[in-house]
């Protein structure tokens, strides 16, 4: 790549320098490659890990002098019994995540600087960077190194194996430093389709012995608590690839004097399929319409905006911060003024939830109506085969082959995976 780039080593970032007055870096349409060391370390490591550098420690213990003492009071409650500082960290992701009583919430508001804090504390409510900064301040005033880290989450994952990774994955996670192993995540945001690492599970004791047999036996082959293989407990996945099986049919009683009540319902069935298939694209789209917008979340909002420019044309380029990214839809799109003044609103929004300083309030309020306006200004301004086209074959419906193939993908990997373990597994029982 040309241009001007430096390395900032701390935060581990590419900074691209700013070109002139109104001359910025672009990356767009760019390749690079990144080649990273994953940190993988064990439970047994962390644990047993020294004392850190004292500069280390001195520099990423600090916390403010205004700190409200419940800060440091939970923190020293919820580690009690402790016996080293793995342990303390342990527990205190399992605070937020799991037993604490904490939930996700993007339209928290904790108040500002270190009040912000013992306000989440009470409340219990927030998103990641309220996750993240308690955890790290929690983790300070207990003596352990901690810092909190903002990238991305992995991602979604595409049809040809490729991971797209957009703005709406942005994430925050605190990091705690560990002698001989470095910086380590930590994950105490209780969030869907986050991954916690294997090291800061809790080392809980299981039913299985301490020391495993060379050949498993067969009186604990399957646990208690593994799923049924009964309908009603068919994983969601499953159930839309069809695997689950389908009921038994219900026997009606034929009549002599005319058809069935399944025949009559049967054929009604078949009307209503070959009626409805060319409306399916446009009541599924109405329908996500209504979920997004009724979340009350705005990057959920900046998604609907993103695909209902995507079924008049617009291709997204998720490459680009938000504030470009409207306007290339108000150019492409041939917005009129208040249909751009809604973009750029939906827009601005989003720039305030993921960069807004930790306790800022983010309003939600309008933002739904901004989208409609926007969207009504996207179909107004395409002639009328093109309007048609984005109500009745929406290009966004793409997303549905995309999840089906992920799916798809991910079965046949753990069925592929399953089988391998099963041909491993037979020469050992075969030996008696």
């Amino acid at each position: 790549m040309g241009g001007k780039w430096r390395f900032e080593p701390v935060g581990r970032t590419l900074v691209g320098d700013q070109l002139g007055r109104d001359r910025f870096q672009n990356v767009q349409g760019s390749a690079y490659t990144v080649r990273s060391l994953l940190l993988n370390p064990t439970a047994q490591q962390l644990q047993s890990a020294p004392a850190p550098d004292p500069q280390i420690r001195d520099e990423y213990t600090k916390v403010p002098d205004d700190l409200p003492p419940v800060v440091a009071e939970t923190a020293r409650r919820v580690t009690q019994g402790s016996k080293d500082d793995y342990t303390r960290a342990v527990k205190l992701q399992d605070f937020f995540a799991v037993s604490g009583g904490f939930r996700y919430n993007t339209r928290t508001a904790s108040g500002t600087g270190a009040q912000a804090v013992a306000r989440f504390l009470e409340d219990k409510e927030g998103f990641c960077v309220h996750f993240a900064f308690s955890m790290a301040a929690m983790s300070r005033t207990l003596g352990i190194p901690a810092r909190v880290a903002v990238g991305f989450t992995p991602g979604e994952k595409q049809s040809d194996g490729s991971v797209n990774v957009s703005m709406r994955d942005a994430h925050a996670w605190p990091e705690l430093y560990f002698e001989g192993v470095g910086w380590t995540r930590f994950e105490p945001t209780p969030r869907s389709g986050i991954d916690v690492p294997d090291y800061s599970r809790a080392q809980t004791p299981t039913a299985q012995p301490s020391v495993p047999a060379p050949v498993p036996s067969q009186g604990a082959a399957q646990p208690s608590a593994a799923p049924s293989s009964t309908a009603d407990e068919c994983p969601p996945s499953m159930k839309k690839l069809g695997e689950c099986g389908a009921a038994a049919p219900t026997q009606s009683t034929p009549h002599d004097d005319g058809p069935s009540v399944t025949t009559v319902l049967g054929w009604a069935a078949v009307a209503v399929a070959v009626l409805g298939v060319p409306l399916l694209p446009l009541l599924w789209r109405t329908r996500l319409r209504a979920r997004r917008l009724g979340t009350g979340e705005v990057l959920t909002a900046w998604r609907e905006l993103g695909d209902t420019a995507w079924d008049v044309g617009v291709v997204p380029d998720e490459a680009l911060s938000p504030r470009r990214a409207a306007s290339r839809v108000v150019d492409l799109g041939g917005l009129e003024l208040d249909a751009t003044e809604a973009v750029h609103r939906v827009a601005g929004a989003v720039e305030r939830a993921l960069y807004a300083p930790p306790g800022a309030e983010v309003s939600y309020a309008g933002l739904a109506d901004d989208v409609l306006l926007a969207r009504a200004g996207l179909l107004a301004a395409v002639g009328r085969p093109a309007r048609l086209r984005a109500l009745l074959l929406p290009r966004s419906a793409a997303r549905l082959a995309w999840a089906a193939a992920a799916r798809w993908s991910a079965l046949t990997s753990t069925v592929s995976t399953r089988l391998t373990t099963l041909r491993l597994r037979l020469p050992l029982r075969n030996r008696g």
